[in-house]
């Protein structure tokens, strides 16, 4: 007589089975790595004209918006043609987003609620959903099926293949996972998803206090730390100060701006160069290429647009103030022409590798964020950001407009005063066009992050 399983262990032979999914199908998906750009662009064709033929016939919100498309005859020259489509218009209207009509607001609420709570990943035994606060504040959600999610689990897995020097991973490889702050977050979601049985999984979230995640991270002794940046600058910090005692191989980071100053600290510290991602819950993995320069694109799974402020396109090695991305695989909850606004320069041509997706470098975060000043003066706080973030004695800090300039909040090395600070930033201000700006740095022991994990660095207050 066979016994009936219990919920959790019907959770895991879920999960094993998904995982299985993925490990199938990782080797010929990582081929498509080498398909030529016009193999790429008849993809993207085909994938967008089932796309928008799905997202009409099953999306009041896109059926709505997209009246007079034709998508059997639709090309990817017609793209921008299209609404663009933001994160507040998609949590306005979710429940005509989703082509699954059981997929509701309250439904996904209630689910993200079990899962943070330990219940089952996996919501109708068929859907994972994971959830975004980003900078902006603004919480967003996003349903992927089990074949989307196995998808973006191959998207993940082409740079788990090999560390970012080319070697193999070593088997058994702990890792330690101090991105985000619950188990709904796509980085801690998708690293335990992908752990190999063998590989412990941990995940520290940023709200836990440096000394007991130096004590976890001495105890776990990883082969692979993803972090923040910003969790890198503590680490480093702590690691010259002769607490904290690892030595991974492999260092992933995310969601924040890495600067080379935490290159080299990083490569100073462990002797490794960061894997630098960018990650993006809307279902989009793009990993430095360990033989050229940048980060490869998944062109064979997403349309990327960059633009430039007011929505108009930007050539190839061109700086784009945000992009509009179409995810060709998630027909669950469709995103046509989503926009995100990341600064980043998208790059075309051949890479040293072989590989014709495209590359995107300069990647320089979210300029969602703006300093108004009178007379029009309008300042992305990110160049603020870039020229403080010079001096190496700067752990972490936080800006805030004022009327007249900015308050810096900073966490320091003992040997860095605020004069540098308030040199660099009264620099920026200056010429950006503000005359006797004034700044104020005040040094602090921490700063509170975001519910996501993130720090919250730039904070505008509307204009002066």
């Amino acid at each position: 007589m066979r016994r009936k399983m219990n919920n959790t262990q019907e959770r895991e032979v879920r999960r094993q089975q998904h995982r299985s999914d993925v490990a199938a199908g990782i080797f010929s998906h990582a081929r498509r790595l080498r398909w030529s750009a016009a193999k790429l662009e008849i993809e993207r064709q085909r994938a967008l004209r089932s796309l928008l033929a799905f997202a009409v016939g099953h999306s009041p919100f896109h059926a709505d918006r997209l009246v007079g498309t034709d998508p059997a005859e639709f090309t990817e020259v017609q793209l921008s043609t299209l609404p663009v489509m933001t994160k507040k218009d998609m949590m306005a209207g979710f429940d005509g987003v989703v082509t699954d009509r059981r997929l509701t607001t309250d439904v996904i609420e209630r689910h993200l609620t079990s899962v943070d709570e330990g219940g089952d990943d996996y919501l109708f035994e068929r859907y994972r959903v994971i959830t975004s606060s980003g900078s902006s504040g603004l919480r967003g959600w996003y349903a992927y099926d089990w074949d989307e999610w196995t998808t973006l689990g191959l998207m993940a897995s082409r740079s788990r293949l090999t560390m970012v020097d080319g070697s193999p991973r070593p088997p058994g490889s702990a890792t330690v996972n101090l991105l985000g702050s619950g188990a709904t977050t796509l980085s801690s979601a998708m690293s335990s998803f992908l752990a190999a049985a063998d590989e412990p999984f941990i995940h520290l979230p940023m709200s836990t206090a440096i000394p007991e995640l130096v004590d976890a991270l001495n105890a776990a002794q990883p082969m692979v730390v993803q972090a923040y940046p910003s969790a890198l600058d503590l680490m480093v910090r702590e690691a010259k100060s002769d607490r904290l005692h690892i030595a991974p191989r492999y260092v992933e980071s995310g969601g924040e701006l890495l600067t080379e100053r935490t290159r080299a600290d990083i490569r100073e510290v462990w002797g490794t160069e960061i894997d630098d991602c960018w990650g993006l819950s809307e279902g989009i993995y793009a990993f430095s290429c360990p033989a050229g320069t940048g980060m490869h694109l998944p062109d064979d799974l997403i349309i990327v647009e960059p633009v430039d402020v007011d929505g108009n396109p930007v050539q190839s090695g061109v700086p784009a103030a945000k992009v509009y991305i179409t995810n060709l695989y998630n027909h669950t909850q469709p995103l046509i022409r989503f926009e995100v606004n990341d600064a980043l320069t998208v790059v075309e041509g051949p890479c040293a590798c072989g590989s014709a997706h495209r590359r995107i470098e300069g990647l320089t975060g979210r300029n969602d964020v703006v300093f108004g000043y009178g007379s029009g003066i309008r300042i992305y706080p990110m160049v603020l950001g870039l020229a403080i973030e010079k001096e190496r004695g700067l752990i972490e800090y936080q800006a805030q407009q004022t009327p007249r300039g900015v308050i810096i909040r900073a966490v320091v090395e003992p040997d860095l005063g605020t004069r540098q600070l308030l040199d660099r930033a009264e620099g920026v201000l200056r010429v950006a066009g503000l005359i006797d700006p004034e700044v104020t740095v005040e040094l602090v022991d921490h700063i509170d992050r975001l519910p996501s994990g993130k720090l919250c660095q730039f904070i505008a207050t509307g204009e002066g």
